[in-house]
């Protein structure tokens, strides 16, 4: 009876080698991929098919300057129209004349429409020295504008204008907050304010 027992654990064992010997040959025959197949992955990732540093996107109509991008990395992705940015500096121009800077950790831009959307640490400044600061920002190259639906801090001087969402052109000469509009008015806006209030 022991013997029995001896040789079936015995047939047993040699049975779970050979699976294991074959499960090891499997594994070593994946890496090779076949042409044809989708990009490696790894951790879950899609890997850029392309990579550039320093890159440039420039807009222009007639010929006259509109905007140019800059980029620290652009990281193309397959399947996919638009590009990943990694630190974003966008100079607006109107008639060819510098008028706001726009300034991000990161963004995208679709290679189609040209409209951007960037991410972290936003800042927009203009030539005179407005900001707006937010976290995230759209711009549409179709109508021109920059939108939002998050927190923004638009400050002129001493003058300092917080909200949720946003419509607005570049050089922020127009600017809509839309809601939980509060302002903080410095005291040199607030004497001519009330002399102007004097005077009427």
């Amino acid at each position: 009876m022991a013997t029995e027992l001896t040789r079936q654990g015995r047939s047993a064992g040699v049975v779970i080698m050979l699976v294991s010997i074959l499960l090891v040959a499997a594994c070593q025959e994946s890496p090779e991929q076949a042409e044809g197949t989708a990009p490696m992955v790894t951790d879950g990732a899609q890997l850029p098919e392309q990579k550039f540093y320093d890159y440039r996107l420039i807009e222009s109509q007639a010929g006259v300057r509109q905007w140019v991008l800059d980029s620290d990395e652009m990281l193309k992705y397959p399947d996919r129209r638009d590009v990943e940015l990694v630190r974003v500096h966008m100079d607006f121009f109107q008639d060819g004349a510098y008028y706001s800077t726009l300034v991000s950790d990161s963004g995208t831009a679709d290679l189609t429409t040209n409209d951007v959307f960037v991410w972290g640490h936003v800042v927009v400044t203009t030539h005179d020295g407005r900001r707006l600061r937010c976290s995230e920002l759209t711009y549409t190259n179709e109508d021109g504008l920059i939108r939002n639906e998050v927190y923004n801090v638009f400050d002129r001087g001493e003058d300092v204008i917080t909200g949720i969402g946003l419509e607005a052109t570049p050089d922020l000469d127009y600017i809509e907050i839309k809601q939980d509009v509060a302002a903080e008015v410095g005291d040199e806006t607030a004497s001519e304010a009330d002399a102007g209030g004097e005077n009427e």
